[in-house]
C-alpha cells in the first residue's frame, strides 16, 4: 500500500463532512483533505526553522481557487492557464491569516507556509469556511505550536430576522440578504471578524456573534475527534524570547523620559535616530536585532502604562475622542465627483467616475461570470507614509483588502440599476496614513458619490477602534485608533455604517482572542463615533446632488418592444454601431427592451432617442409625420418614417399640378413632412404632401 489514509466523518447541521490525511501530498509536513457536501479542499502546512535574523513571525497563507473545481474553463479567449489569484481569493487568504495568526506564540519565529487549494465546489457549501476549519486541523497536526483548535462560521438573517447558520456567502447587493457575517474563534473568544451587513443594528449583530460562539463548537469537536486519531508531532521549538537583561540594558541606556517622548511623538525619524544612538552606546553588548526588539517592547510597555494607568492616549486625547476632522468636496474640477476626508494626518481623496453599463466589470471566477457595476479601489503610494520607495505596479494584498472593505461598506446604499443606470468606479487616493485610511476611504467615497450626483440611499461613515490590554484582564477600547496604537496595541476593529445600522465590520487582534465584553464596548464606541463622523460629512455635502457634473455622461431611458431588439442591434451589431457613430451617443439595450442612451451632449442623446423611438412607431391614417426621402422612382418617392417603416409618396400626391420630374420636387436625403392617407391590407403606406393643410 503506497499510503495509509486516516479519515473522520461527521455532520454539520445535517451536511456530510470529513477530514482526512495520508492520501495526498505525502511529502508535505501536514496535509488535510477536507470535504463538505461536494465541496473539497486541500490544506498543506510546512514549516522551516528560523534563521534567527527575523524580528517578525514569517507566516504566509495562500488561497487558490481553480476553475476546474466547478467544472469551468476560464472565459478569457487568450489566457486559459490561471495565473494570478483573484481579488476574492486574496481576501479569503487574508481572512485565514487573521484568524490563525493570533494563536501562535509571540516567541515563535519559524517560517510557516499554509496553502489552501479548492479542488471541487458544489455551489452550495462555501470552501472558505471549510478551509478555515481545515487549516486549524492542519496546523494542529503539524509541528507548528499552533494554540488551537479554532473554528470559523458564517451567520446571517432569515426573512424573520432570526440568526441562522449560513453555508454560502450572501449577496449583499440584494435587499433580501441582510447579513453575511464571518467569524473565527475558539467558541469562547474571537480571533477574526469579516462581515458585510445590510444596515443591521448593533444589537442584532451582537446577538449573531453570541450565537456564533455556539456554532463554532460544532466545528471544534470534529477537529478534536480527528486529531485524536493521529500521531502527535513534536511541537517543541527554539524560543526567541528576548532576555530580561537586554530589556533592562536598553531601558537604562534610553531612559524612561525618552521612551515616553518617542512614543508620544510618533515620529519614525526620531525612532530611527534613537536606535542608531543605542547601537553606538551598546555596541558589543547586544546585537542590533536584540536592541530593536527591546526598543519595541519598551514602546509597547509605555503605551500600556499611559492608557491603562493614566487613562489617556499618547497624543493626549481622551479614550473615546476622535481626532480633528475636515471634509471637502469638488477639489478636482474635471472629475465627476470628488471628496476629501481628513482625520488628523490621515487623509484620503476619493474620486467618483461614472460610466455606462458597458463599463461594468466582468468577474469570471469559480462561481461563474457576473457583472459588477459598483467598484471601489484603494491606492496607497510611498509618500502617504513619508517613505522613499518604488511604486508597485500591482496593488498589495493590504490595498485590495482595504478597497474591498470600503466597497462592502457602501454597497447597501448604492442605488439599483433601475434607479441609476450607471457604472460607478471609486478610487481612494491615500494622501496621508496614520491610522485607518480604509475608514477614511469609506467617508471620502460617500462624499464623492453624492458630489457626483449618485442618489445613494443614506450617508455612510466609518471608524476604527484599537485596544490596550493589561495582565489582569483589564482593557481599554480606543476610539479612532492612530498608527502607533495600531502598531503597539492589541486590536484593529473597523466598523462602517449609517446612523441606522452597520454595513461592514472587520477585526483582527494580537491577543489570543477577544471576549464578548470587548466586542460590545467596541461596537458601542464605534456607533457614537460614527454619528460624529457623519455629521462632519454633512458639513461638506448633506445629500446627493440633483445635477451631475457637466463632464459626466447623461442617460436617457426609453422602452422598445422586445421583438424590436434584434432590429435595433442589427446583424453583428451593425445597426447600433452606425447609430452610435451617427449620433455620438453610447447605447445599451437590455433584454426587457430598456434602452439606455449615454452622452455628455443633450443634442446627441436627443438624436439617438429620436432614432430609437422610431422603432415604437405605429402609423396612423390622418397623422402628419416628418420623414426622410430614401429613394426616387419615376412614379414617386419612398419616404422613411421610422426604422424599417417607409411609405410611398406618389407623384399624384405631391402637388395638384402634373409633375414630370420627381427630382425637381424632392431629392434623396430631403427631410419632409408627409401625411398618411392610406394603409392597405399588406401594410403598405400611402403618403401625401398636397393633403397637408
Amino acid at each position: 500500500m503506497l499510503y495509509k489514509e486516516i479519515k473522520h466523518d461527521f455532520e454539520i447541521d445535517g451536511r456530510e463532512c470529513s477530514f482526512a490525511t495520508g492520501k495526498l501530498a505525502l511529502k508535505s509536513e501536514s496535509s488535510i483533505l477536507a470535504r463538505m457536501g461536494d465541496t473539497v479542499i486541500t490544506v498543506n502546512v510546512n514549516t522551516k526553522p528560523s534563521t534567527g535574523e527575523l524580528d517578525y513571525f514569517p507566516l504566509s497563507v495562500e488561497y487558490i481557487e481553480k476553475f476546474y473545481a466547478s467544472g469551468k474553463i476560464s472565459g478569457s479567449r487568450f489566457v486559459k492557464r490561471e495565473r494570478f489569484p483573484s481579488d476574492d481569493a486574496i481576501l479569503k487568504a487574508r481572512m485565514i491569516d487573521r484568524a490563525i495568526r493570533p494563536r501562535f506564540p509571540h516567541d515563535y519565529k519559524n517560517e510557516v507556509s499554509v496553502i489552501v487549494t479548492v479542488m471541487s465546489y458544489d455551489g452550495e457549501n462555501d470552501p472558505a469556511i471549510l478551509a478555515m476549519n481545515a487549516v486549524s486541523v492542519a496546523l494542529m497536526a503539524s509541528s507548528a505550536p499552533f494554540e488551537g483548535p479554532i473554528a470559523a462560521v458564517r451567520v446571517g438573517l432569515d426573512k424573520d430576522e432570526n440568526i441562522i447558520h449560513l453555508y454560502k456567502a450572501m449577496d449583499l447587493t440584494s435587499q433580501e440578504d441582510r447579513m453575511n457575517y464571518v467569524v473565527a474563534g475558539d467558541g469562547e473568544t474571537f480571533t477574526m471578524i469579516d462581515a458585510g451587513t445590510h444596515i443591521v443594528s448593533e444589537e442584532k449583530i451582537l446577538e449573531g456573534m453570541e450565537k456564533s460562539l455556539v456554532m463554532m463548537k460544532e466545528w471544534i469537536k470534529p477537529q478534536e475527534d480527528f486529531l485524536g486519531k493521529l500521531e502527535k508531532k513534536d511541537k517543541e521549538y527554539e524560543s526567541e524570547v528576548l532576555a530580561d537583561d537586554v530589556i533592562d540594558g536598553v531601558r537604562e541606556a534610553l531612559g524612561e523620559d525618552s521612551i515616553r517622548r518617542n512614543l508620544e511623538a510618533g515620529d519614525s525619524e526620531l525612532h530611527e535616530s534613537s536606535k542608531e544612538k543605542l547601537y553606538i552606546d551598546l555596541e558589543g553588548r547586544y546585537s542590533k536585532a536584540d536592541i530593536n526588539e527591546a526598543y519595541e517592547y519598551l514602546q509597547r510597555e509605555m503605551l500600556r502604562k499611559i492608557v491603562l494607568t493614566e487613562n489617556k492616549r499618547v497624543d493626549g486625547r481622551a479614550i473615546d475622542e476622535i481626532r480633528e476632522i475636515a471634509t471637502e468636496v469638488d477639489l478636482l474640477p474635471r472629475v465627476h465627483g470628488s471628496g476629501l476626508f481628513t482625520r488628523g494626518v490621515t487623509q484620503v481623496l476619493t474620486i467618483a467616475t461614472l460610466g455606462s453599463l458597458r463599463d461594468v466589470r466582468l468577474v469570471d471566477d469559480m462561481e461563474g461570470e457576473r457583472e459588477q457595476r459598483y467598484m471601489h479601489f484603494y491606492n496607497d503610494l510611498p509618500f502617504a507614509y513619508g517613505d522613499v520607495d518604488r511604486v508597485r505596479l500591482m496593488p498589495s494584498r493590504r490595498a485590495i483588502g482595504h478597497g474591498m472593505l470600503a466597497e462592502k461598506g457602501l454597497w447597501p446604499v448604492i442605488p439599483s440599476e433601475e434607479e441609476f443606470p450607471y457604472t460607478m468606479l471609486l478610487m481612494s487616493e491615500i494622501q496621508g496614513e496614520n491610522g485607518s485610511s480604509s475608514m477614511a476611504s469609506a467617508c471620502g467615497s460617500t462624499m464623492a458619490l453624492m458630489a457626483a450626483g449618485v442618489p445613494i440611499k443614506d450617508l455612510v461613515g466609518g471608524i476604527a477602534c484599537g485596544l490596550v490590554t493589561g495582565e489582569n484582564g483589564e482593557f481599554k477600547v480606543l476610539t479612532d485608533m492612530q498608527g502607533v496604537e495600531d502598531f503597539y496595541g492589541d486590536m484593529d476593529f473597523k466598523v462602517i455604517g449609517t446612523l441606522d445600522g452597520v454595513t461592514a465590520v472587520q477585526m483582527d487582534t494580537k491577543t489570543k482572542g477577544l471576549s464578548m465584553d470587548v466586542v460590545k464596548v467596541a461596537f458601542e464606541q464605534a456607533k457614537d463615533a460614527r454619528k460624529i463622523v457623519i455629521e462632519k460629512i454633512k458639513e461638506a455635502i448633506a445629500e446627493p446632488r440633483t445635477e451631475m457634473s457637466q463632464y459626466a455622461p447623461r442617460v436617457v431611458q426609453i422602452k422598445v418592444p422586445t421583438d424590436k431588439i434584434g432590429e435595433i442591434i442589427g446583424p453583428g451589431g451593425k445597426n447600433i454601431r452606425e447609430l452610435s457613430e451617427a449620433t455620438g451617443a453610447e447605447i445599451e439595450i437590455e433584454e426587457d427592451g430598456t434602452v439606455n442612451i449615454y452622452s455628455t451632449s443633450k443634442e446627441s442623446i436627443d438624436a439617438a432617442a429620436k432614432r430609437i423611438g422610431g422603432y415604437n412607431f405605429v402609423p396612423e391614417i390622418g397623422e402628419v409625420y416628418e420623414g426622410k426621402v430614401a429613394s426616387i422612382m419615376p412614379y414617386g418617392a419612398f419616404v422613411d418614417l421610422a426604422p424599417n417603416t417607409a411609405g410611398l409618396l406618389h407623384v399624384s400626391e405631391m402637388a395638384d399640378e402634373f409633375i414630370k420630374d420627381v427630382r425637381k420636387f424632392v431629392n434623396e436625403g430631403d427631410v419632409i413632412k408627409v401625411k398618411i392617407v392610406g394603409i392597405d391590407k399588406m401594410g403598405k403606406i400611402k403618403l401625401s404632401i398636397k393633403d397637408i393643410k
